[in-house]
């Protein structure tokens, strides 16, 4: 194999892992059966959304970790806050209009909000984390002895059914955003690539005019 073919199978390979981009991240497969995992609920309904659970059950160390690892996408406004889940609202507010990603735990049977951001947030083993577009007045509208009575995976839905408007879940905490602490980027795949196979195509054809020579 000549040394300029040799580079051009080297940049192709290279591309050809970076297109594939980070692994998928998993679905919300509802809440956890095991005791040590964390379940995390988002209340999307406001935004025209279902209320999803799912199950962080690789020891998150973080609410953020937490919120990934149980299928949910977060992205970060520029101020580095969380200000859509799994695309919801689309797009980002430019500008804080009273709703926002509140972010709760469960304690005794009612939801108590968060006083510090989800990337230094530490959920313990077996415990509950819920989310939810709103004014911060309320937690997500789920039934929390539901999700703790929850005997396996193949009864417990991702979707569930909301808690009539009527009848919120109890709440304690006031109301507010947390600034998170640092926030998420995303990678400009293309531009990489192409500027790969760029610098491959010069390599290949300088070596190439070398060897004729």
């Amino acid at each position: 194999m000549s040394h300029a073919r040799a580079a051009l199978v080297a940049v192709a390979s290279l591309a050809s892992l970076l297109a594939a981009g980070p692994a998928a991240a998993a679905t919300p497969s509802g809440a956890c059966t095991d005791p040590a995992g964390v379940t995390v609920v988002v209340d999307a309904t406001a935004l025209g959304g279902d209320v999803q659970v799912g199950c962080a059950d690789q020891a998150p160390a973080t609410g953020t970790d937490a919120l990934r690892q149980a299928g949910f996408t977060d992205t970060r406004d520029a101020a580095g806050m969380i200000c859509a889940v799994d695309a919801l609202p689309d797009p980002c507010p430019a500008t804080f209009t009273g709703q926002y990603w509140s972010y709760w735990y469960a304690q005794d049977g009612t939801w108590v909000a968060y006083q510090e951001g989800s990337d230094t947030a530490a959920p313990a083993p077996g415990s509950v984390e819920g989310w939810r577009w709103s004014d911060g007045s309320a937690g997500p509208q789920v039934d929390l002895a539901t999700l703790a009575a929850t005997p396996s995976a193949s009864t417990s839905p991702s979707v569930v059914q909301a808690t009539p408007t009527g009848t919120p879940a109890a709440t304690i905490g006031p109301a507010g955003p947390v600034q998170e602490q640092s926030g998420g980027f995303s990678v400009p795949w293309l531009p990489i690539i192409a500027g790969l196979i760029a610098v491959g195509l010069v390599v290949a054809t300088a070596l190439s005019r070398r060897s004729r020579g």
